[in-house]
């Protein structure tokens, strides 16, 4: 009898996988995508949603497996042969990249960007930290955040300090310690004049905005819901992350946050000028 039971059960999950694969195979698969694409793509913006959204839509060999600012690593010859590069990166990376192609950006506003990474780095956990030698996630696990905003070393001006204005002009402009070569009146001008390069420019607080303009230039469908890969609502549930307490915006905090996006804050603007009305 027991065993008679065992064949059944073998039967069950057999036809269960059976209506399972049947289900795969009817299942239509992502639209193709001919033209090169390029995610010029700023952390804590929404990009990766984007991303992860466009991918599927390329064969794995037409996409660039380069995702952080090692664009350079790569041969003139080997990018041409990408089609779809959505990368960390700054205006000169962005140059390396052949023409034609439809450059999208995502941008948020400059002070919340600041403040969602401060939370997404403080997420995670102390045990990953240490075991992958997450250098921005330690400063943010120590530090406060007024401390975190004030900080001038460890690489952390790269990261909080005018963000768009730095990767709009390029590492070149850049000095090793993180300070702009340029006075602000110059760096505001040389980034301003590299907006009109990108083809569509997105914000976080219209993602739904962004993804009817993407899919309508590349003949895609919408997706059926808006994706959200990454977001501060659910850090608990995600592996090695953990539940934050977010700080009250004090004056000083938010004066520090002023300094920190005296240009970003002009370039987000002009590019909802300039672009929010598509």
């Amino acid at each position: 009898m027991n065993a008679m039971r065992g064949v059944g059960r073998i039967v069950s999950l057999r036809n269960k996988a059976g209506r399972l694969i049947g289900r795969g195979r009817g299942a239509r698969p992502p639209e193709p995508i001919r033209e090169r694409v390029v995610l010029f793509h700023f952390p804590k913006t929404g990009g990766t949603s984007l991303h992860e959204f466009l991918a599927p839509h390329f064969p794995r060999e037409a996409i660039c497996p380069e995702r952080l600012r090692d664009l350079d690593r790569l041969g003139a010859e080997q990018l041409a042969g990408y089609r779809y590069v959505s990368a960390h990166m700054d205006y000169d990376r962005f140059r390396l990249l052949p023409e034609p192609r439809y450059a999208i950006t995502v941008l948020r506003e400059p002070k919340a960007r600041i403040l969602s990474l401060y939370y997404f780095w403080r997420a995670h956990s102390r045990q990953v930290i240490e075991e992958r030698g997450l250098h921005g996630p330690r400063l943010a696990r120590e530090l406060g955040l007024l401390e975190f905003l004030r900080h001038r070393s460890d690489g952390l001006p790269s990261d909080t300090d005018n963000y768009y204005a730095r990767s709009l002009l390029g590492r070149h402009w850049v000095g090793p310690r993180g300070e702009m070569r340029l006075s602000d009146e110059a760096a505001l001008q040389a980034a301003l004049s590299h907006l009109p390069e990108f083809d569509t420019i997105g914000f976080t607080e219209d993602m739904p905005g962004l993804f009817r303009q993407v899919t309508a230039r590349l003949g895609i469908a919408m997706p059926k819901e808006m994706p959200w890969a990454r977001s501060s609502r659910s850090y608990d549930a995600q592996p090695n992350m953990e539940e934050v307490t977010r700080e009250e915006i004090t004056p000083e905090i938010d004066a520090e946050l002023d300094r920190l996006t005296r240009l970003d804050r002009v370039i987000y603007e002009e590019a909802r000028r300039r672009f929010g009305s598509r």
